[in-house]
């Protein structure tokens, strides 16, 4: 016989072997010496998966020689014998429980060996391996099942998690905040809402609920510049990156409505995914060199060439003054401006995808008329307060100030927002 992996369960060929050895009467200790296992793992296999089978003829002491009739109602008159009957048992005041003489010697507990238990008629144990792999596959199941969380802390989680949750949070964000306070796992907290065991469902978490199937792009009269770009495409920027240890910023515009005007300029830091945005009164060119030059008073224009030496963008017709965006207010070049090749917004795509959290806030088709530079610029304060798994459990605001000045955070007005404070939804602008 093949030797048993140590430390593995039995499976249902061993249980058939055990079932055989039980049947020609071996001892627990010879059947574990057979299959290279603990005596203990043998018994406690047998005791823990034994069938307990109760017969229906009567196990009374006095079973031969009983004549009784009529016990369980008296006066209904039962032709039927007692003693063939299971029931009579529970009511007869003579009965006397019998013991099969065998019980005594079988130290196994089982009764496989005994070739009468098909016509036994006392209470036995039988093992049968199918029925035992049957049981061992349910306890296995059911020992993975649940969590160990009491009612009080599954309260508590609930009373921190859902609130958060309808905030726009993510279950990361919460976890890295409240990780200690919470006690369980992220993918724990995850069952917990799919399981419906907190107020908050899949509903309020953004990415579980299912997306539509994504349209066709159709034409939408997007202008493309047409402006000369020698000295400023993409490969030019990879030589002049090669050349020079400096970082880049990539800058974007968001739409609101498609037949109004108001759009927002933002300009993304990849190292940190920091990213600042300015409301401009409209789409254009003038718009764009106009907002980087409100940006660039701000800062002065040291301070300013130190953080945004390098600008990339895409071919937007709203980014073709490229004298205007790289020449300075105070006089000379305050940057470099160069383009992503026409269709892969994937050169920039950590801009791209950070408009997520924006979108969050300000969803697409939303109109941008009624806000002012203070409401986005708490939106971005929100936005770069949101911790992300990409850095390691930080926020943007926090990797930030370790990349740039301090002095941009303030001149700036950029504030860090308390974890729990951190609002991703379109209610933060509804105040």
């Amino acid at each position: 016989m093949p030797k048993r992996p140590s430390g593995k369960h039995l499976s249902e060929a061993d249980r058939c072997v055990i079932d055989q050895l039980l049947k020609e009467g071996h001892s627990i200790r010879y059947i574990a010496e057979q299959m290279e296992c603990s005596p203990s793992t043998i018994s406690r296999e047998i005791s823990n998966h034994s069938e307990k089978r109760v017969p229906r003829t009567c196990d009374c002491l006095y079973f031969k020689d009983c004549k009784r009739k009529d016990v369980c109602h008296p006066g209904r008159e039962c032709n039927k014998l007692c003693r063939t009957c299971s029931e009579a048992k529970k009511h007869c005041p003579d009965y006397a429980i019998s013991c099969c003489e065998n019980s005594f010697s079988n130290r196994t507990g089982v009764c496989n060996f005994c070739s009468k238990r098909g016509i036994c008629r006392y209470t036995r144990s039988v093992y049968d391996p199918y029925k035992a792999q049957d049981m061992a596959d349910n306890d296995l199941r059911n020992s993975r099942k649940g969590r160990a969380v009491s009612e009080e802390h599954l309260d508590k989680i609930d009373r921190i998690v859902s609130p958060l949750l309808k905030k726009g949070q993510s279950i990361y964000h919460i976890i890295q905040t409240h990780g200690q306070e919470l006690g369980i796992s992220e993918s724990t907290l995850r069952r917990m809402i799919n399981d419906c065991d907190l107020d908050a469902r899949n509903i309020d978490l953004r990415n579980t609920v299912q997306r539509k199937p994504r349209r066709k792009r159709q034409d939408s009269g997007y202008k493309t510049m047409k402006a000369v770009k020698e000295g400023h495409k993409y490969e030019d920027y990879l030589a002049y990156i090669a050349e020079h240890d400096v970082m880049t910023v990539q800058m974007d515009c968001v739409e609101g409505r498609k037949e109004e005007k108001p759009a927002l300029l933002t300009l993304h830091f990849p190292d940190a995914h920091l990213q600042v945005a300015v409301i401009m009164s409209e789409q254009t060119s003038s718009e764009v060199v106009y907002a980087l030059d409100k940006i660039e008073m701000q800062l002065g224009a040291e301070l300013f060439a130190e953080c945004f030496p390098v600008i990339l963008t895409d071919n937007g017709h709203e980014f073709c003054g490229i004298e205007g965006m790289e020449r300075s207010v105070f006089g000379g070049k305050r940057s470099m401006v160069f383009f992503c090749e026409p269709n892969r917004s994937d050169e920039k795509g950590a801009c791209e995808n950070n408009h997520k959290y924006m979108r969050y806030v300000i969803p697409k088709g939303t109109s941008l008329e009624p806000f002012m530079q203070k409401h986005i610029s708490l939106m971005m304060d929100h936005v770069n307060s949101f911790k992300r798994k990409s850095l390691g459990g930080k926020s943007p605001y926090q990797l930030g100030r370790l990349l740039l000045p301090s002095d941009f955070f303030d001149l700036l007005g950029l504030v860090e927002i308390p974890p729990d404070e951190v609002n991703l939804s379109p209610a933060l602008l509804r105040k």
